[in-house]
Formats: C-alpha cells, structure tokens, sequence
C-alpha cells in the first residue's frame, strides 16, 4: 500500500510541476520569501524543542520539523486556484510561498535520500538532484516549445508527450539513485510552459483525479489503530500545522506591509502538511530510520490537516471577520501605503481594481478628463499607477479606512473590475448616492446584484454574446467593417500582451 501512495504523490507532483509559472511570482516574491523564511524558521526551533520534548531522536525531530513546517503546494494551491486564476494578491503570495517551501522540500529530500547519511552521498544526491532540475528547466525554454509544436495541436500528442517526458525523467532519477518524486517535480517543470502546459492539465484531468483517489485511499489504508502515544504526538503536530504555522505567517506579512485580511487570507492557505513531507516520511520509514509512532503520527496529520484546510479555505472570511477583532495582530503600514495622502476630491469616480479592463476604463476617464481614484491591494500594480501619477489608494476593499480615505460619499460613480460577489455586496452596502457598476461571472449572480442596487452588471459570457452579434451584423452590411474590425481586435490583443507582460 505504501507503493500505490509513493505512486499516486509522483503524478500529483507532476501536475503541480506542470502548473508552476515563476516568473509570474515575481511582484510578491520578497513579501513571501520573507515570511516563507521567518514560518520555517519559527517552526523549526518551536517543532525542533517540541520534539525533544517528546522524546524523538534527533533524525526523528528533523522528520517532525518537516512535516509541520511545510505546506501541501496540491492542496493548498487547488483550494486556492479561484484566486490565483483571478491573480488576486493573497493567491500569489500563498503561491510562491508555496513554491519557496517546495524547493526546500525538494533539496531536503535529495538530502534524506541519499544511499548513506556521508558527506560523499548526500554530495552526490545533491548533484544528481540538481543536475535534473537544470535539465528540466533547459528543456523547458529551448526544446518544449519545438516538441509541442510537432504535435500539431493535437490534444492526444501532447499529453503522450508529456507523459513520455514524465517516465523519461523518472528512469532518469532511478537511474542516478534519486527519489523518483524528484523526478516527478522535474517532468512537470519540464513541460509547464504557457500555453501548452494548460492543455496537459485539461487532458490529464482524468490521470489526475484516478491517482488523487489512489493517493488518499493508500493514506487511509496506511491508518492503524492510534496508541496514546500516537494520539498525542498527532495533536502537537495538528496544533503547529493548522494554529502556529498559519499565524506565524499572518503575523509576518501585517509586519511586512500586507493588509491584515491578505495576510490572513494567505496564512490559512498554508495550514496543512506537504506531499514533500509525506515523501519523506514514507521513504525514510521504508528505510527504517523512523519509528512506526511517528510515521503513523505524520499520516493522521496530513488527513485531518487537509480535511481542516477544506473548511478554513471555504469560510475564510468569516474565519478572518471573527478572529481578527481579538488577535492582537496590526498591519504595519507599507512603504507604498504611507506615501498616500487623503484625497479630498468630489464628484470623481472610483474605480475598484487595475487589471487590463481596470486599465481601460482609466485610459478612457483620462480622455474625458475626469477626476478618477484607483483602489487595488496589489503592490505591483499600485507601483505603476505611482509611476503613471495617478491617483490611488492601497487598501483592503473590504475594509471601511479604505473607502473613508477615498471621500466615497462624494462619488458620484464606482465601478468594480472584481468579479467576486462579497467584493460587490460589500459596495452595494457603502452609504453613498453614487451609481454602482458591477462585474460577475455568472448570469444568475447579475441578476442578484442588480436586484440589490447596481445600475448595470458587467457579465463577460453576455457582453461577449452580443458583442459578436454586432461583429457579425457589421460584416454583413459594410464591406469595409473586415479591415477595420480585423485591425482594432489586433490592437486590443498587442495591448493586452503589453500590460500582462509589461
């Protein structure tokens, strides 16, 4: 059963390989390798004296320090995976601390896997580990785009492609006495380049969910009957993982300059054990180098870990809401925000996030010039409009300061380029005379919110709809709208590629 649970981890980290895009990590990667460091180091001496504690060895304390101090990348970032495709900044900054405890998972396991705890052993481990990430990210920028485009698009030739670099890199690492997890990690990297990667994950979605079931089956079936002893080291680790490990992480980023619901929002997308982790713990249990207490003790924290993420990730605003009056926890203003002074402006119109159609209403107010104030809580995004000397706010939308400081009342519009409906409830229930426009996914969540009080709802699907219609309608009766269509649609396309680029 431990073979069907290594197999399962492999394909899972594979996945999660095939998903990473670092180069996108870049705008939060300071924040979150700050606090990526300060949870591990705050785990490690509090897990390290624990452990002592408890009686474990000194092997055994290293295993018990993993295991609480990293986080699951699968399910953490699953969870997640609404708000890193919305590129809200809790999502990428979960995501790439996410990404800088894998990469000391991933030397910690070169480590604990070699042949021999010598320095010649771990030295070759280390060597032969590194030396197959390089080759994944060489293959990755000089010899994926090539492979992929020989597919000629087709769906099926690009997963057995994907597939065939999987058991490739996999004979690889077996080949030079690396953990095959590794191996894994390294195919996924391999092959994550956009857009190509996308299409791997949509074909593999059924390999995906078949090795998730065999994961968590084998997990269960690994269970035996907990001893006292077992109970009790569980609940220490489920205490670090799911209490410690989250606020260690709220409290580092509200120092760091985070608003406080970002940081707590980010910090409890990490309260559960890494794969990584489990890797480890199996293969050194394997190796009969931990203890059956331990081992068992490990397992029953990753499953009520995961299972306590799924509720925390769910009703993280009512968990932030509930807690936050009572934790004792400040945001320490950032560099960015105590630059801003209260804008004393009337009659102007807020705009409520600057992503690329944000950008475009702005462009437009500034044509008509009219008086404008940006909200967003992204510091990347807050540069360039600093940059562009525009007008804004860094702040927490869902907090009354924010909205206090941008003289809402006085408004006399505000638009949202947020699709998330507690974002929108949130500004229909501001107590100002001002016309709301609104955007949502969902034609049945317009419907709500324009019944609460917006006075136009922005539904992409509709838009989209009737925006084609008029295209269609256009060619037919003007045989010069083919050239001008044609040339506008590459100009909003070249513009779209600047901003998310640029």
């Amino acid at each position: 059963m431990v073979v069907f649970t290594q197999i399962g981890l492999v394909f899972l980290v594979f996945i999660f390989g095939v998903k990473m895009n670092p180069e996108k990590l870049k705008s939060v990667a300071g924040d979150s390798l700050k606090a990526a460091f300060i949870q591990i180091s705050a785990i490690a001496g509090l897990g390290m004296m624990l452990s002592w504690m408890l009686g474990l060895s000194g092997f055994e304390s290293l295993v018990f320090v993993l295991a609480t101090a990293l986080s699951s990348t699968l399910v953490g970032l699953d969870l997640l995976e609404k708000e890193i495709d919305l590129n809200l900044a809790h999502g990428r900054l979960a995501e790439s601390i996410h990404l800088s405890q894998d990469t000391i998972a991933v030397f910690s396991l070169m480590i604990l896997g070699a042949s021999a705890f010598t320095f010649e052993a771990i030295s070759t481990s280390l060597v032969h580990g590194t030396a197959v990430l390089v080759l994944a990210l060489l293959f990755r920028r000089y010899i994926f785009d090539s492979v992929a485009k020989l597919t000629e698009e087709s769906r099926e030739l690009l997963m057995l492609v994907s597939i065939t670099v999987l058991i490739s890199f996999l004979g690889l690492t077996e080949y030079l006495g690396v953990s095959l997890a590794i191996g894994g990690f390294a195919a996924g990297l391999g092959v994550s380049k956009y857009p190509h990667n996308m299409e791997i994950i949509d074909t593999t979605g059924s390999l995906k969910d078949f090795f998730s079931a065999v994961f968590f089956v084998s997990l269960g079936a690994l269970l035996t009957v907990p001893s006292t002893r077992v109970l009790v080291l569980s609940g220490v680790m489920i205490l670090l993982t799911t209490v410690v490990k989250p606020y260690t992480v709220i409290g580092s980023l509200a120092q760091l300059g985070q608003n406080k619901r970002t940081a707590y929002l980010t910090g409890m997308s990490l309260d559960q054990v890494s794969e990584f982790a489990l890797i480890i713990t199996i293969q050194v249990y394997l190796s009969g180098l931990i203890s059956d207490t331990l081992f068992q003790s490990v397992i029953i924290t990753a499953t009520v870990s995961m299972i306590i993420s799924s509720y925390t990730s769910r009703h993280g605003e009512r968990i932030y809401d509930l807690l936050s009056q009572y934790d004792g926890i400040t945001s320490r203003a950032s560099k960015i925000s105590g630059e801003i002074q209260h804008h004393d402006i009337q009659n102007h119109i807020i705009v409520v996030g600057y992503d690329t159609q944000g950008k475009r209403i702005v462009e437009t107010l500034q044509e008509e010039g009219t008086d404008f104030l940006v909200i967003d809580n992204d510091p990347e995004k807050i540069t360039d409009l600093q940059e562009k000397g525009e007008n804004f706010v860094y702040g927490d939308i869902m907090d009354e300061k924010t909205w206090e400081n941008i003289s809402y009342r006085d408004a006399k519009l505000i638009i949202s380029t947020v699709p998330i409906e507690k974002t929108s409830r949130k500004i229909l229930e501001l107590d100002t005379d001002a016309d709301i426009i609104l955007r949502s996914k969902t034609v049945e969540e317009g419907k709500k919110l324009l019944e609460a009080g917006a006075i136009y709802v922005n539904i992409p699907k509709v838009l989209s709809s009737e925006l084609l219609i008029d295209h269609v309608e256009g060619l037919m009766e003007n045989k010069y709208y083919r050239e001008d269509l044609r040339r506008k649609s590459m100009l909003e396309i070249r513009n779209y590629l600047q901003d998310t680029e640029g």
